[in-house]
């Protein structure tokens, strides 16, 4: 693969996972759900702990969403994307952010998190995901 192509493909990931820091930020659940891909060996590890299935996965965001008044802030730093091939690509971030709850509680966390995408059709969607959040 040449490097344009690479290129090419890193800017389609990066483009990917800005659109979804952006849906948080707005908390369109619709354009969240669509950043994961609903297929067979979707795994989401965070925190320690397996969510194994998109499904799981899903009902988790559709529980947890509703029950978040604002995002105050989001943020990434020191993306890395390395190409693994045409339609598949690791993706490694450092980031925090903080939301505000119904409760009234505000939650903030950061930490590291990883990617790995797959393109189906034209689109790259999630199908592992792993990485910790530190509560402060």
């Amino acid at each position: 693969m040449t490097e344009q192509k690479k290129t090419a493909i890193a800017e389609e990931v990066e483009a990917r996972v800005v659109d979804y820091l952006d849906a948080i930020k707005q908390l369109d659940l619709a354009r969240m759900l669509d950043f994961w891909a609903d297929t067979e060996g979707f795994v989401f590890a965070g925190d320690g702990s397996l969510v194994v299935g998109y499904e799981k996965y899903a009902a988790q965001l559709k529980d947890v969403i509703p029950k978040t008044t604002k995002v105050n802030n989001i943020e990434k730093k020191k993306p890395h994307i390395y190409v693994l091939a045409k339609d598949a690509v690791s993706y490694t971030m450092e980031y925090s952010w903080s939301m505000t709850m119904e409760s009234g509680d505000t939650i903030n966390a950061k930490g590291s998190w990883l990617y790995v995408f797959k393109k189906f059709d034209d689109t790259w969607r999630v199908v592992h995901s792993a990485g910790a959040h530190i509560y402060n």
